[in-house]
């Protein structure tokens, strides 16, 4: 009997024994499924997280391409409007305001955030990309204007050039019809007899020479015109009759007499008295009558 409560107490406390390493295994078992479930909804946050990362990198990334691709579009167009415009005309102070949106956009990409601000901002860049190619058709029109103007801008310049060509010429022409012309010279040897001035030939009586000649009436004359005219009177010896430049050595510019004239388009009768102290030889004097160095008139007379 002792023997059989023995053994029935022996086989209870190895049931007893069974069921605990029973529950002790199921425990562990329970205790690593939950540790693996954990582990894998750990791992698949994680790996959530660097995908997420990873895409919001990539996105961020693509913004900053676009704003490059547009900041060059920007870059290219200020150099083209730079050629046509200075740097307070409309048109770039238009671009200062892109570039300043680009610098914005681009600040607000390195300030980092979620995929929902990235995709904003992407929103954001596609409406600038939309504007600015609106701005590039604008100003390509503008710049096509602006180069049809300069060709018709040349064009005109060219005209007008010709067209001052043609009143410098006409000027001349008119300049040259409007000037006076000259009438036929005279010298007339004179003496004073009682009081009077008379002709006379023969060399030694000659007192003075009358020398005139007239400005003939010009109706293109509009302006007054200021003239000097030069008498040169050579003697028989070849020598030019002068009071006042015989120190001159050229004989080109040495001359009778100056008379300065205003002419104003009617007929004038110019009188001009010649005397000298020296006698006057026998023999033929010749005359010019010269505006500047050309020769407007000639004329000749012979004392006895």
């Amino acid at each position: 009997m002792d023997d059989s409560a023995q053994e029935k107490k022996h086989g209870k406390g190895k049931t007893v024994t069974i069921v605990l390493l029973l529950l002790l295994l199921l425990g562990s078992v329970g205790s690593n499924i939950f540790l693996w479930n954990k582990e894998q909804h750990s791992t698949g946050i994680a790996l959530s997280k660097i995908d997420t990362l990873q895409s919001l990198n990539s996105l961020r990334d693509s913004l900053y391409n676009e704003l490059a691709i547009e900041q060059e579009k920007v870059a290219n167009l200020r150099l083209e409007i730079s050629l046509y415009q200075g740097e307070n005309d409309s048109l770039l102070q238009l671009l200062k305001g892109k570039e300043s949106k680009i610098n914005s956009l681009r600040a607000l990409i390195s300030q980092g955030g979620s995929g929902k601000s990235y995709r904003a901002l992407k929103d954001s860049i596609a409406v600038f990309r939309n504007n600015n190619l609106a701005f590039r058709t604008r100003v390509d029109s503008l710049l096509l204007q602006n180069e049809a103007y300069l060709a018709k801008l040349n064009e005109q310049e060219s005209t007008i050039s010709q067209l001052e060509k043609e009143k410098s010429t006409l000027s001349k022409k008119v300049n040259i019809a409007a000037q006076p012309n000259v009438g036929p010279v005279r010298v007339e040897p004179q003496y004073d007899k009682k009081g009077i001035f008379t002709p006379i030939n023969k060399a030694k009586k000659v007192e003075r020479l009358m020398i005139t000649f007239d400005l003939l009436n010009n109706k293109l004359t509009a302006q007054p015109i200021n003239k000097k005219y030069i008498i040169r009177i050579k003697n028989p010896d070849g020598i030019i009759l002068s009071n006042s430049n015989s120190r001159l050595t050229n004989i080109d510019d040495v001359f009778t007499h100056e008379e300065d004239i205003t002419f104003n388009g009617t007929q004038q009768k110019i009188r001009i008295e010649y005397t000298q102290d020296a006698a006057y030889k026998k023999g033929k004097y010749s005359v010019e009558l010269r505006d500047g160095k050309e020769i407007k008139q000639t004329f000749s007379f012979e004392l006895l």
